[in-house]
């Protein structure tokens, strides 16, 4: 893909929902592992935690950048999803968007925040229960509208 068609506005916001999409299923498999990221129990080497820890950063701020983006393009975009204003729609678009962007801080700060506020295995579950809701929701709603989301 050229860089040019990389950072069209269409572009953009499908590669953004995309990765929101998968960060939502990751992090809910995050939360159900007690917090712990998938791709620390798929590189446990010793000798990979720094690289493990570099990738995980890069990740979580490209996360935040996704999620910022998406809520720009809605709040320019008239605060319309998928052609609509529907609540389920806004609550699923909201739990990714400020999921996306706790992660973004995550990576910037060093500390999750959500994770200080929601802590327990119950929480964690519940959590993750909402993430993977939320995301076969948006999937489906994107999918319905014609791969559009604004």
């Amino acid at each position: 893909m050229d860089t040019q068609d990389f950072l069209k506005p269409d572009s953009l916001e499908r590669n953004s929902f995309l990765w929101s999409e998968a960060r939502l299923v990751v992090a809910a498999v995050a939360l159900l592992l007690g917090g712990v990221p998938p791709l620390r129990f798929l590189l446990p080497m010793v000798g990979l935690y720094g690289l493990v820890g570099m990738i995980l950063t890069l990740a979580w701020v490209i996360s935040g950048a996704a999620s910022a983006y998406l809520l720009y393009r809605w709040f320019t975009g008239g605060k319309v999803l998928f052609g609509a204003h529907e609540p389920l729609d806004m609550g699923a678009f909201f739990v990714s968007a400020v999921s996306g962007i706790n992660l973004g801080f995550t990576g910037l700060m060093g500390s999750n925040f959500g994770m200080l506020i929601f802590s327990g295995r119950v929480l964690f579950g519940i959590t993750a229960l909402v993430y993977l809701a939320s995301a076969a929701y948006l999937w489906r709603r994107w999918s319905i509208s014609g791969k559009k989301i604004f």
